[in-house]
């Protein structure tokens, strides 16, 4: 068998390896988190892979540097490589499932050819809501309209209007904010120490909307200065709208987002188009309606598509079109996301339905002899659900590609030709090559229960209806670790967004009553958001220390005698940062058609600072040295700063010791990401009576890291805090839930149903639940 040889890779921790992986074969790469796989995979095979490409271009007639070469000798019999990762950062709202697959595009030019008889001038970027001519005037195509939300301006009725609870008033006693309150309560007669539950309608409508502009003399206190001047009187809503639109207002945007929520647009209903673009149907249906169907209707309604209407003409060209949709849907579908619409815009989807995206476009190019390089394939699907990728990379298999895996599913690893472990752990002790295995061993699923002892409180939800859930009630035990269950689809996500919304608002938003609102102090969603999409996004960043850690290099002796302050160690302020590349070490080469690269600043050659700031050493270490060496190595000269020490040792504890602060937040693993997350929450000194709300945490975790992520979770609920899991891993599931709520077997609009809900035995042996003889 023709392979890809590789020698003597050392990029960031590989420790020199040699490494042949099979060519026109199916490779999975495995080993806990920090090892090398994406050292090896992404940084040595995909970056060389891209290099080769780009510089052996005629283009490049300069021949430019256009990227830095990995770290490696020599890599024989190199493939043209497509990555396919987590790290797809999509966030153009027109961007969705349609345009990405080429769907929108075929179905607008069926509804072109199948209406050209009404008019001769139908083409089919009639129906594109990009099309300035067709989309909507209100919202230009978006089908959404920001507007102020009274339940995010408001979070708690119950608070009286003096101790703040409409937010945009709220102030210290003499602040500015609350003068203002008073004084428009003082003009419209209203009781500033009702709640406002307790407002009649008009009073609660004058706080909020009133617009009469009454000129008024303010007197306050800022700091410790009295202060006056003259202000007009609006209600609270009434005056954001004001700042919002004011065109050279250029806070208002990051000032007033904690108030604005995204709706449907009340003119086009959401549709995106014009309503003379809607009146054009196919089978009795508009454009709108056939793309915001289910994929799986979608395919139903095609196959059934009536043809009589259809003049003799056309019904060739109309039938190619049709061949061609359903095509590209039968590799969606079978990737189990059928439960989504073409309308769906791409950045709302999770990093595992963008993936499978990906892949099922993949599944209907023609194209062979491609290296395809996938991060965590299996993430974000159900146990049941593994079977469908399976099939689909070994599809990309026997059209003549190879497919190189990072994945850490067993289920998945175990129908791979061939396996590489790396390890023994993760940062600079690993990147080792444990085990290569062409004789994969069969997966067993082992189930161990949790001893669960009896709740006396719950948090309780009723008739909960949102997305696909309707008329559905949950509750989940307090002080308990609660796993969310259920296919893709199902209604996990929808209920966690409802249970989040309840409990940090302390109101009833998308059910009709909840129990259990006083209970927690602080409500902390870990989802799987990336954190961070450029080079100025850190860890360090993130983690939101560097404030504290900037203020230590300032107080050495050596700082003050140069008059250098902290802001000067900062990578976005002028004065201290190498100004070539603005602080972040790196240069961004934009590139047609293929992902921007990144090489080493030629300047300060990846320092990111000037020399002068450089210069300031604490506790035997510079700023760059604080951002360039692994935290493990570096938490011991934090150990007298609370918060920077509290949230390193929660980072180690996590298994996240290996990383550094000034990696860029784009390059890590989406495991990686969360358990940052997690580390920034853990790292806030608490004393229980949280509520916690996991996104699948151990997506990116082999059995060392959940190890290490299972202690985290039971010494929480030993510090009486509750947990809310949305996961997958059906072993964690059983070895750490209290609790299960299950969404059983359907997505989409057959789902949203609690199935079964109860303790990990009872939800295991329900019949109808997604758990229900797994280990068989």
């Amino acid at each position: 068998m023709e392979t890809i040889i590789i020698k003597d890779a050392y990029e960031h921790n590989l420790k020199h390896i040699d490494l042949e992986i099979p060519l026109n074969a199916f490779t999975c790469v495995t080993g806990c988190s920090g090892c090398g796989k994406s050292s090896l995979v992404f940084d040595t095979l995909y970056a060389e892979s891209q290099r080769g490409f780009l510089e052996g271009m005629t283009g490049n007639i300069y021949g430019q540097k256009l990227m830095n070469k990995p770290k490696v000798r020599s890599i024989e019999n190199l493939r043209p490589a497509l990555n396919i990762s987590q790290n797809y950062y999509n966030v153009n709202p027109r961007s969705t499932i349609g345009t990405t697959t080429d769907i929108s595009y075929y179905l607008r030019s069926l509804f072109a050819i199948l209406n050209s008889d009404r008019g001769n001038d139908i083409s089919e970027s009639i129906f594109s809501s990009n099309n300035p001519k067709s989309f909507c005037p209100h919202c230009s195509g978006l089908g959404i309209e920001t507007v102020i939300s009274e339940d995010l301006l408001i979070p708690d009725k119950n608070k009286t209007l003096k101790e703040g609870a409409i937010l945009y008033f709220k102030g210290t006693e003499e602040s500015k904010e609350q003068k203002y309150l008073e004084a428009l309560c003082e003009q419209y007669g209203i009781d500033i120490n009702k709640s406002v539950s307790a407002l009649s309608k008009k009073d609660l409508h004058q706080l909020l909307y009133a617009d009469e502009k009454i000129k008024y003399k303010l007197l306050y206190k800022e700091g410790k200065r009295r202060k006056q001047h003259y202000v007009f009187l609006q209600g609270a809503i009434s005056a954001i709208m004001e700042r919002v639109t004011q065109v050279d207002n250029t806070m208002s945007t990051s000032l007033y987002t904690q108030y604005m929520e995204d709706v449907p647009c009340h003119v086009c209903g959401g549709s995106k188009l014009r309503s003379d673009v809607l009146e054009y149907k196919v089978n009795g249906l508009n454009y709108y309606e056939v793309e915001d169907m289910e994929l799986m209707n979608l395919q139903t309604w095609l196959k059934d598509f009536d043809y009589d209407k259809v003049v003799k003409a056309k019904r060739e060209l109309v039938s190619q079109l049709i061949d061609g949709i359903l095509n590209k849907l039968s590799s969606l579908i079978q990737l189990n996301v059928g439960y989504l619409c073409l309308n769906r815009p791409i950045p709302s989807l999770s990093g595992g339905e963008r993936q499978r995206i990906r892949i099922a476009t993949q599944l209907t190019c023609s194209l062979k002899g491609i290296m395809y390089i996938l991060d965590e394939p299996c993430k974000g699907l159900h146990h049941r659900d593994i079977t469908s990728i399976i099939k689909s990379t070994k599809e990309l298999i026997d059209k003549g590609n190879t497919v190189i895996a990072i994945e850490h599913n067993k289920r998945y690893i175990s129908s791979a030709d061939n396996i590489i472990e790396l390890g023994p752990v993760g940062g600079p002790k690993g990147g080792y090559i444990i085990d290569v295995n062409t004789k994969p061993s069969d997966y067993v699923l082992n189930l161990e229960f949790k001893d669960t002892k009896e709740f006396d409180q719950y948090c309780e939800i009723k008739k909960i209806d949102f997305r696909n859930i309707h008329n559905q009630d949950a509750r989940f035990p307090i002080g308990g670790i609660t796993c969310i269950t259920g296919v893709s689809g199902s209604g996990k996500s929808t209920l966690t967004s409802v249970i989040l919304k309840c409990f940090s608002r302390k109101s009833s938003v998308n059910c009709e009553s909840f129990i259990g609102d006083n209970v927690f102090k602080r409500v902390v969603e870990v989802n799987q958001a990336p954190i961070g999409r450029t080079p100025r996004s850190t860890i360090v960043s993130y983690l939101e220390i560097f404030d504290e850690i900037r203020r230590l290099l300032a107080k050495t002796d050596e700082a003050k005698k140069m008059k250098i302050s902290a802001s000067l160690f900062s990578m976005n302020v002028k004065g201290g940062r190498c100004e070539c590349c603005q602080g972040t070490g790196l240069q961004k080469i934009d590139l047609n058609y293929l992902s921007s690269s990144y090489i080493t600043c030629p300047e300060c050659e990846g320092r990111r600072f000037n020399d002068k700031i450089l210069s300031v050493i604490y506790k035997g270490k510079n700023i760059q040295e604080i951002l360039e060496t692994p935290i493990s190595e570096i938490i011991d000269i934090f150990k007298d700063t609370q918060k920077v020490y509290s949230v390193l040792s929660s980072m180690i504890e996590l298994g996240l010791g290996y990383l550094k602060l000034g990696q860029m937040s784009m390059n890590l693993s989406g495991g990686e990401a969360q358990r940052i997350k997690l580390a920034k929450a853990l790292g806030i000194v608490s004393r229980g009576q949280n509520l916690y709300i996991l996104d699948e945490p151990t997506s990116g975790l082999n059995s060392v890291d959940i190890e290490k992520f299972e202690k985290i979770l039971l010494s929480l609920q030993a510090n009486q805090e509750t947990i809310l899991i949305i996961e997958h891993n059906i072993e964690f599931v059983a070895r750490l839930s209290d609790y299960i709520i299950d969404f059983g077997l359907f997505g989409g609009s057959e789902g949203g149903k609690i199935v079964s809900q109860g303790n990990s035995k009872t939800v295991f042996s329900c019949k109808e639940s997604s758990l229900y003889k797994l280990d068989t």
